[in-house]
């Protein structure tokens, strides 16, 4: 932390110039540290709603609804059907009409070919055209949210099937294919950025700006220095922890949305490692002091972590408490005793193998205040950054008892997916083969109750296992959605749900 505080500052000293203020006719510049490895829409299409070239169906508001996007309305019939109008004149960029024959066939596919979609949406699930512009959805069970899926990224993006298939696996022939909605349309992706002009039919109007670049930087330090030599306009996943260098730093500002659906989120390894012992990973959620993670680690920039949700929901229950006192007497009564400043339990040193990854930077201070506090606990700390943590953590190629990752208990407002993927027995994304059978009862309950307030208290049980009987995955502080923007772009605010571009993104000296 001293050391990145201490480049940046020189940063600032030796590059410190004036910033060109933003052109009509000049793409935004976005600098990003994920990399989009192809045009294949199945695997990377979800990149590409974030800036402003792909759209779905339904959009998550700032306000925590959802409200009509592509499609015109979402009406809920019964408790298994649902009606989808879209809306008129909307095209691909390639000119052919979204249609609900276009929706229907493209819905038809990603149910049958998409996993995780499957998780959440049964396959028995059946789509028909009832119209020119509307679908009629038929569910075997309730799914409640379902406007919510209709919003999520990753599950039904709208893109033009057809011309995917008459591609046959050539994804570099898409870069030129038009085969989203978006008021972005992409003219050249490689391996250093992705290029994207205004689509001059787009069906809201004209797009505020000419283009869209998004490069692909992993360094944060380079990031940093694109948007401070005017090099870029807005760079996404900055460190939160280094606001006070950005404040003194010219052209660099820290732009911060409002409270986001999740946060930095600790997983533990529950099969293996002192973490299968329950008594220890109680323990260390009680070891954490959550508001000076977000006070003093993260300056104010994030919110104190309370409990697995944002606290904006009905059902977020503040379960989370710091309790050094209570962490050591949970150890000693587990055996594991203070030898010194460690901890052992026959002759065995109690340390916890900690996992981060470079993409999120925000990690490495929030993994040494994590040190901290088990330290003081008597519990010693290896910290290992990997390149990709989900391979890592699920690839059996590392030892890990504990990984923190970026993530999303809520995400667009919907709870199913993340309990269905992550902590359900059979989830896709179950890193450490948790398995609680009530848990596994209340997330199938939860997936087709109706009513507001049964859902609530399955809600609330669930979150009490995950502190007091069968702790898991916890947030340890609560994010906002944040970019660094140079002075012309000062007034950006960061986007809900990934939105990082839209089509009437665009600094103040162009609106």
């Amino acid at each position: 932390m001293r050391h990145l505080a201490t480049t940046l500052a020189l940063a600032a000293l030796t590059f410190g110039q004036p910033a060109p203020a933003q052109e009509a006719d000049q793409p935004i510049r976005v600098i990003t540290s994920f990399q989009i490895d192809s045009m294949d829409p199945e695997s990377e299409g979800f990149w590409f709603q974030e800036f402003g070239v792909a759209e779905l169906l339904m959009e998550f508001q700032r306000d925590g609804s959802v409200a009509p996007w592509l499609a015109e309305s979402l009406e809920q019939v019964d408790d298994l059907t649902w009606v989808i109008t879209l809306n008129k004149g909307v095209t691909f960029q390639n000119g052919r009409q979204l249609d609900a024959d276009a929706v229907k066939r493209l819905m038809d596919f990603r149910l049958a070919n998409k996993a995780s979609l499957q998780g959440v949406v049964p396959p028995e699930t059946t789509f028909d055209v009832t119209g020119p512009l509307e679908i009629t959805v038929k569910t075997p069970v309730p799914l409640p949210e379902f406007p919510n899926v209709l919003a999520h990224e990753s599950y039904f993006l709208i893109y033009d099937l057809d011309a995917v298939e008459a591609a046959n696996g050539d994804w570099e022939a898409l870069e030129h294919a038009g085969i989203y909605t978006g008021p972005y349309e992409v003219t050249d992706l490689t391996d250093a950025a992705l290029t994207a002009t205004r689509n001059e039919n787009y069906w809201r109007g004209t797009p505020a700006m000419p283009g869209v670049t998004v490069t692909f930087v992993t360094d944060l330090n380079a990031r940093v220095l694109a948007i401070q030599n005017g090099e870029g306009d807005i760079a996404l996943y900055p460190q939160i922890s280094a606001k006070p260098v950005y404040d003194a730093t010219p052209n660099v500002n820290l732009a911060l949305g409002d409270l986001s659906t999740g946060g930095y989120a600790a997983f533990m390894n529950t099969e293996e490692g002192p973490l299968a012992d329950v008594a220890v990973r109680r323990a260390l959620m009680k070891s954490i002091d959550y508001a000076e993670v977000s006070d003093a680690v993260f300056r104010g920039a994030t919110a104190e972590a309370e409990g697995l949700y944002s606290t904006a929901f009905p059902w977020a229950v503040a379960n989370y408490e710091h309790d050094p006192e209570e962490a050591a007497r949970l150890l000693d009564e587990a055996g594991w005793t203070l030898d010194g400043d460690i901890r052992t339990k026959d002759g065995a040193p109690l340390t916890v193998k900690l996992v981060i990854y470079p993409q999120q930077p925000d990690l490495v201070p929030l993994s040494n205040a994590l040190q901290a506090y088990l330290r003081a606990l008597g519990v010693g700390t290896e910290i290992l950054s990997v390149d990709d943590v989900n391979e890592a953590i699920t690839s059996g190629s590392i030892d890990w008892d504990m990984a923190l990752l970026g993530n999303g208990s809520a995400t667009v407002g919907a709870v199913q997916g993340f309990l269905a993927r992550y902590l359900a027995s059979d989830g896709n994304r179950n890193y450490a083969g948790y398995s609680n059978a009530r848990m596994d009862d209340l997330i199938a309950a939860l997936a087709v109750e109706v009513d507001k307030t049964a859902r609530n208290e399955i809600l609330r049980e669930i979150q009490g296992i995950l502190v007091e009987d069968d702790p898991y995955v916890f947030n340890v502080t609560m994010l906002r959605p944040r970019a660094l923007v140079s002075d012309a772009w000062s007034t950006y605010e960061p986007g809900v749900a990934w939105r990082h571009i839209g089509w009437q993104t665009a600094p103040d000296a162009v609106r």
